[in-house]
């Protein structure tokens, strides 16, 4: 099968702004559908009662990846997106909160700073792979935890275009 080219790239307006300031994550098993037509996805159907839940992110807090890792010799490509965040203020309730999402199959929108929102884990599921609590030891050191989610996809990660608040608790 042969890929086409169908466009190229200008020089767009410097008017983006690098980072995340949300991220919804939800069980995978909870995504009924939501499925990708030109690299976006309108409507996410979740099962009955179940949501998103926002995690805010202070500024320059968080970043967002999805890169491409393709293989001459097999004729292999894939897409791995990362999500990393922190957390503050370690408390038994975080710690729980965290100790479920390392036991979960994970779909995550990422909203970054131009307003934008990219699933990770939208059709293999997204997955924390690390997350380091600390104490800190200096006054003005991170206590609390930095969270890393991972996800590989056969695309990019799809842009979702719908109402955010549909989906959220």
């Amino acid at each position: 099968m042969a890929c086409e080219l169908v466009q190229g790239d200008e020089i767009l307006c410097r008017d983006s702004t690098g980072g995340v300031r949300e991220a919804y994550i939800a069980k995978f098993d909870n995504v009924i559908s939501a499925t990708a037509t030109s690299g976006q996805v309108s409507t996410i159907a979740m099962a009955g009662g179940t949501k998103f839940y926002t995690y805010q992110l202070e500024k320059e807090n968080g970043v967002y990846t999805n890169n491409m890792t393709g293989s001459v010799e097999n004729g292999t490509t894939f897409w791995e997106s990362l999500l990393t965040f922190t957390m503050k203020k370690m408390s038994a309730s975080q710690k729980n909160a965290l100790q479920n999402l390392s036991q979960s199959r994970l779909m995550v929108i990422v909203k970054d700073n131009n307003d934008k929102y990219w699933i990770m884990g939208r059709t293999r599921g997204a997955d924390a792979l690390d997350i380091q609590g600390t104490s800190g030891q200096a006054f003005g050191d991170l206590n609390g935890a930095t969270v890393n989610i991972s996800g590989k996809e056969p695309t990019f990660d799809a842009e979702f275009t719908g109402t955010i608040g549909d989906i959220t608790a």
